[in-house]
């Protein structure tokens, strides 16, 4: 095949059998520009099989569309990328599914109790065969070039399509369509005259999320719950079953953002992408000491410009939630992680995919 006319780009996930928002996005984007997508994903967990059926065909499509195109975007590991010689002239770009690297990843966890052995790194050439690495500041730069074990210059200052999506529904009309959806479907959150707390934590392996001590330290009759728990936390514990805990399946927790008075995390990329709204964020890290030694942690919170706003024990982050909240510390947090122009981040990827092709 004559390379000149390889002018597709393949979008290639494993994260979900649907198209991810950053997906989405930059798909919309390249169409509206006229140039040629196709996409590619289906969902890939420890626990589904690469060597199914189903899965073996998915790759045989992989294949086909990669050697068709001339740029790939993944947002993860991808087989045929890193496995597989490439044509001449291709282009593959990460961006990644995670606006940071606030745990440690891939290469950072190899070895790791939460990580992948060492041999099966090397086997599956982990990460390998990427031209640039998608990421929204300088720290986190750091983070990718050992996540991905990729030298300084392959790092491409650009952040997520995301990124235009949690501005556009935190602020403004945006905002009130946005809440407007969330009141139609949860009415007791704009009429029990309750404070909303948003409660997203990341996946914890093996582990539930500790529901029942955040809320069982709130005031029941001046917080409502918003439980957000990771997409594939199997391990969710028991359902707290309460008139003002809301387990929400049907908003991404961005679109919940839009309804929050407080957002509560703990190592998830939400902590950064929520400073992009004027939500007050508070750490709720009871699992520090296990999770660091598991997994591991590329943010010394006690560091960070948001440490007083860190928390081991539910109580005192209860009590924090009545105090006057420091938002110029939380900008200062945001700063330090998203330190690139923000204005319109899908136009300025597929800018950049654009002058690849």
């Amino acid at each position: 095949m004559n390379h000149r006319k390889r002018n597709k780009v393949s979008i290639i996930s494993r994260e979900s059998n649907t198209k991810t928002l950053d997906i989405r996005l930059l798909e919309e984007e390249l169409l509206r520009r006229g140039v040629r997508v196709e996409t590619l994903t289906r969902l890939l967990t420890k626990e589904r099989s690469v060597k199914s059926l189903g899965y073996l065909g998915h790759l045989a499509k992989q294949i086909v569309s990669i050697a068709g195109s001339g740029v790939v975007v993944l947002d993860t590991y991808c087989i045929p990328i890193s496995m597989l010689p490439h044509h001449k002239g291709l282009k593959t770009i990460q961006m990644w599914h995670a606006l940071s690297a606030v745990k440690k990843f891939g290469w950072q966890t190899v070895g790791k109790e939460d990580g992948s052995s060492l041999k099966t790194a090397r086997l599956m050439k982990m990460h390998e065969g990427y031209d640039y690495v998608a990421c929204a500041s300088d720290i986190t730069a750091r983070h990718f070039c050992e996540a991905f074990k990729v030298p300084k210059d392959k790092i491409v200052k650009l952040g997520l399509p995301r990124i235009d999506y949690i501005r556009s529904v935190t602020s403004g009309e945006g905002k009130e369509r946005t809440a407007a959806a969330v009141y139609a479907e949860y009415p007791q959150l704009r009429d029990s005259g309750r404070k909303v707390v948003l409660y997203a934590p990341t996946f914890h392996k093996g582990k539930p999320a500790d529901v029942r001590g955040l809320v069982d330290a709130l005031d029941p009759q001046r917080y409502t719950v918003i439980v957000k728990l990771h997409p594939i936390d199997k391990a969710a514990g028991e359902t707290v079953e309460a008139e003002n805990v809301i387990y929400d399946q049907k908003f991404m927790s961005y679109d919940l953002l839009s309804v929050a008075d407080a957002v509560v995390s703990d190592y998830s990329s939400l902590v950064v992408e929520s400073t992009l709204s004027e939500v007050p964020l508070y750490l709720y890290v009871y699992d520090i000491d296990s999770y660091s030694r598991t997994t591991g942690l590329n943010v010394d919170f006690d560091e960070e410009p948001i440490s007083s706003y860190v928390f081991r024990k539910a109580e005192p982050l209860a009590a924090a939630l009545e105090q006057p909240y420091d938002f110029d510390a939380l900008h200062a947090f945001r700063d330090r992680y998203i330190d690139i122009d923000t204005a319109d981040c899908t136009a300025a990827l597929a800018d950049f995919i654009e002058s690849l092709l």
